[in-house]
């Protein structure tokens, strides 16, 4: 079965339709009464849909797989579209098309690329995100640009298969020319060669493992072979230029400081002292080489601890600071973990506020699409009252041009960025 025909079909339980009709594209589970292979299409024996987000036990042996396109059908067989299957996941199949036309092959890809790409050419950015997943109608990839370099990361099996990975190497590479393009999977990263099924495994010290970019000015080196996501928090952006003027002269923490471009940021800005906070020894270190390449390190300086332990520290202390920034890994990565979540933001912020001296500002963030921006604006209404402090907002930020959002799908809308003055 080639990328362009469906490989069978996905049943939805009644009135699981709804949604997808009203413009989402995330299939759960937990929606599915039925899959079938392709050749049950007029009518054999159908497998039950999995329970659970565990993978399945062994399947029949004519069923669709992990990767493949599969037809979408209503609980009375109506054709919703075509999307990709993934039992390892509760989102068991992304839509990439609608309606009874089932054709998504190279050409299909390719014109999703071109105007992907084309969407971004005003921008003129050194580091920019050239696909975003769903926003750009290509679920399960991002394809973000170093400089010369190209990462393109594979989230979901579909993209790992050799003939779309090959689609989407070859395309980027007659529309860009990068120097190199690297292959991110769950299994690892590799350098994509001149022919199809070509790649070669990136290892530590290889030449492309680490780029620099440019960001506002400063040179930030980007390790592409075992940062996070793609090497760099690209979505932070127009967050952390946001901060800039509030600076000078200020003392400022920087939490879950990464490789350190919060912090330097605001040593670049004026601030009079500014600590980055990391649990990661790697990023410690990337922040440090930084902060030394932009001869920032007498301002910035960086220390390797947990950041919920070092912040009570911190309060125990009495220290106080005019600028607090929170800008954690996603605390919430399912819909299970939400309640927990809760109670590690409500904590980090908490303790923050009660660290802020008068007048100073808070900037707080949450990248997890399950911690919505409803939500993540009432607990920190919540958490201003339990410091017993009054706070106006000062901004709420989100995503930047590059990671745009589908208007169907409200969990793509996944970044908080909220500033707040404390009375």
């Amino acid at each position: 079965m080639t990328s362009r025909g469906a490989a069978g079909r996905v049943r939805l339980k009644p009135s699981e339709d709804e949604r997808i009709r009203k413009g989402h594209v995330w299939i759960y589970d937990n929606e599915i009464s039925a899959i079938e292979g392709e050749e049950h299409a007029s009518g054999g024996e159908k497998r039950p849909a999995p329970a659970g987000v565990a993978a399945p036990g062994p399947r029949a042996k004519e069923g669709p797989l992990d990767g493949d396109l599969v037809w979408v059908e209503d609980a009375k067989g109506r054709k919703l579209g075509t999307g990709f299957l993934n039992l390892k996941s509760a989102i068991a199949v992304r839509l990439v098309t609608r309606g009874a036309r089932a054709g998504f092959g190279p050409a299909e890809i390719d014109g999703l690329l071109e105007g992907a790409f084309r969407r971004r050419e005003p921008l003129d950015l050194d580091c920019v995100r050239l696909v975003n997943a769903e926003g750009d109608f290509m679920p399960g990839l991002v394809i973000d640009r170093y400089g010369d370099v190209v990462v393109i990361q594979s989230r979901i099996p579909a993209w790992d298969r050799a003939d779309r990975a090959g689609t989407l190497i070859a395309g980027t590479r007659r529309l860009l020319a990068p120097r190199s393009v690297l292959l991110k999977t769950e299994s690892g990263t590799m350098r994509a060669g001149a022919s199809e099924g070509e790649y070669t495994p990136v290892l530590a010290g290889d030449e492309d493992a680490a780029v620099v970019v440019n960001e506002a000015g400063l040179e930030i080196e980007v390790d592409l072979l075992g940062g996070q996501k793609t090497g760099f928090y690209i979505d932070q952006r127009e967050n952390r230029a946001s901060v800039i003027p509030y600076v000078p002269g200020k003392r400022v923490l920087d939490c879950f400081s990464y490789s350190g471009v919060w912090s330097l940021m605001c040593a670049a800005g004026g601030a009079r002292e500014v600590t980055g906070v990391d649990s990661s020894a790697a990023a410690i270190g990337l922040a440090r080489a930084n902060a030394r390449r932009n001869r920032l390190d007498e301002t910035a300086t960086f220390v390797e601890a947990d950041v919920f332990d070092y912040l009570p520290g911190l309060a125990r202390a009495r220290e106080k600071y005019d600028i607090v920034i929170l800008d954690p890994p996603s605390l919430a990565r399912t819909r299970k973990q939400v309640a927990g979540a809760m109670r590690g933001y409500i904590h980090l912020n908490k303790v923050a506020m009660g660290l802020l001296e008068p007048g100073g500002i808070l900037v707080t963030c949450s990248c997890s699409h399950h911690m919505t921006r409803e939500r993540f604006i009432e607990m920190l209404r919540h958490t201003s009252t339990l410091v017993r402090k009054r706070f106006s907002v000062v901004r709420i930020g989100g995503q930047p041009d590059d990671h745009p959002s589908l208007l169907g799908v409200p969990e793509t809308d996944y970044l908080k960025c909220v500033s707040l003055r404390v009375e």
